[in-house]
């Protein structure tokens, strides 16, 4: 009889072993699940992210570009108006017209 209860709180202390185990095992798998989709939330995050800054750069670049442009269009005809007085201020006249 006193071998059989010993046998019983054997099988028991094995069993709850055994439910530590399974727990601790589903507990590690968990948390390992919710890191790696904390991580890839992450990834994405930071991909829309640099996407979103590719976007901007390259829309910037576009602007500084027609700002450029402008800018060399205008020096250009400040320039044509430049000679255009220096010539009228001197009294000479080009004998071609300069102007393109």
């Amino acid at each position: 009889m006193l071998l059989g209860i010993l046998a019983l709180i054997g099988i028991a202390a094995w069993v709850a072993v055994a439910v530590v185990a399974y727990v601790g095992y589903g507990l590690w798998k968990g948390g390992e699940w919710l890191v790696i989709g904390i991580i890839r939330r992450r990834r994405a995050r930071i991909a829309r992210i640099e996407a979103e800054l590719d976007r901007t750069q390259d829309e910037l670049r576009a602007t500084v570009l027609q700002l450029a442009n402008a800018l060399g269009m205008e020096a250009h005809e400040a320039r044509k108006a430049l000679i255009r007085e220096s010539y009228l201020a001197s009294g000479h006249v080009p004998s071609e017209s300069s102007d393109s």
